[in-house]
């Protein structure tokens, strides 16, 4: 899991990005790196999608921060 560990570090340094990863239970190592890298991959899928509610619109924070 260390390398696992220094994947995220340096996935997330790339992409300036925070990444989470909160391990809530599990033993097995193949079976943790696994779930992480398919959450990993569903969140990174979700956060890239077009939003169909605001599609035809510019995104803005305009207002939001």
């Amino acid at each position: 899991l260390i390398l696992v560990k220094e994947f995220a570090r340096a996935f997330s340094n790339a992409l300036a990005c925070n990444l989470h990863v909160k391990l809530e239970y599990g033993e097995e190592p193949h079976h943790i790196a696994e779930a992480i890298f398919k959450a990993l991959a569903r969140a990174l899928d979700q956060a890239t999608q077009i939003d169909s509610r605001v599609a035809d619109r510019l995104p803005s924070t305009k207002g939001k921060l």
